[in-house]
């Protein structure tokens, strides 16, 4: 009967643990590469950001602005007390780029100014807080019905899934202040300038607001400062983890490469017959991980969770994985060689 080799079991159980922390990298990195300018929550160096404070009656005018540019109104930094957490911008005029569509359509020029109330929401938020009212899907937010006119994202790990964009005409139409944190995004640095100048001007002018131009710091959806604080030091462990062990499971075989030295092996054949190992381990537990996150997709628990957001499995995410993992176990497999190089010969085969 072959004997367990319990250092190898505690290898995979240690990639499948790391796997998590793959797999949540990957998502983001391929969130940045599919997801269309800001819609990911992530924004470009040439971005601007300001805080308009009115206390009399005023209302940006983006669409005197320009024509190549984005103003989003980040909600959730406007002190604006939700019925819902779904919703994360508010799009003014401009140069939209239109995300991916799961049905429906996205905003028309016409739409955006329209003083109808009207959305384009995520798959998991059609899923979970639309209503249909007499065959026709609507959002409720602040007290008012947004009709939806199309959805967005692709049900997996991406803030398109979660974001609620209403048009800028149905948002404003019924108020008269527009007290809130803007950003202004576009492909050209001249453009957001401009429009910059624009709403600056236009502020200051009113005498009823204050503007106020806010420090810019690109960011990617996360989790919570904490967590994230947590991050690098648990992967960390995982991968001093996965050393130590590795060194013990060379000792633990140590005799057999005793064996082999004696009749011939050469080195490098040893070399590679740890690393095909390692990479083995490694692959078993990835496959593992990936079991496992795909088991969790039946809890809504975990799938309403951050860790279920960002450990969604994809074709992509599984490609890029096992690339990512592969690096990792030929990286981390360099000291198991090295410590073939400190067994002695001759003492072992004593």
């Amino acid at each position: 009967m072959k004997k367990i080799n319990i250092n190898g079991i505690m290898i995979c159980v240690s990639f499948l643990l790391a796997s998590f922390f793959v797999v949540i990298f990957v998502n983001q990195l391929a969130m940045n590469k599919t997801n269309n300018r800001n819609y990911d929550m992530f924004y470009g160096p040439e971005s601007m950001k300001m805080r308009v404070t009115c206390t009399e009656p005023f209302v940006l005018s983006p669409w005197d602005y320009g024509d190549d540019f984005v103003i989003y109104n980040l909600l959730n930094d406007a002190n604006t007390v939700y019925d819902t957490d779904w919703v994360r911008v508010v799009y003014g005029k401009g140069d939209f780029p239109t995300p991916k569509m799961k049905k429906g359509q996205f905003f028309t020029e016409e739409q955006l100014l329209s003083s109808e109330p009207l959305c384009v929401v995520g798959s998991n938020v059609s899923a979970r807080t639309t209503e249909i009212i007499d065959g026709v899907e609507y959002f409720p937010f602040q007290g008012k019905k947004y009709r939806v006119i199309g959805h967005i994202g692709t049900a997996s790990a991406s803030d398109l899934d979660i974001i609620v964009m209403l048009n800028w005409g149905g948002y404003f139409a019924d108020r008269t202040v527009c007290s809130g944190v803007y950003i202004i995004d576009s492909d050209s640095n001249s453009a957001i300038e401009s429009a910059f100048a624009q709403a600056k001007e236009d502020v200051e002018a009113s005498g009823g607001a204050e503007f106020m131009p806010l420090v810019y710091e690109s960011t990617i959806r996360s989790f919570d400062s904490f967590s994230r604080s947590l991050y690098p030091i648990a992967m960390l462990i995982l991968i001093l983890s996965i050393i130590v062990v590795s060194v013990f499971y060379v000792d633990s075989i140590s005799y057999q490469l005793a064996v082999k030295k004696l009749v011939g092996y050469s080195m490098w054949t040893l070399f590679l017959e740890i690393a095909i190992k390692f990479i083995k381990y490694a692959f078993i537990g990835l496959a593992l991980a990936i079991i496992s996150m795909l088991l969790l997709t039946f809890n809504e628990t975990y799938t309403g969770s951050e860790l279920g957001y960002f450990t969604t499995i994809t074709p992509l995410t599984v490609v890029y994985a096992i690339i990512i993992t592969l690096i990792l176990a030929i990286v981390l497999s360099v000291v198991p060689v090295i410590a073939i190089y400190k067994i002695d010969t001759s003492e072992k085969l004593k």
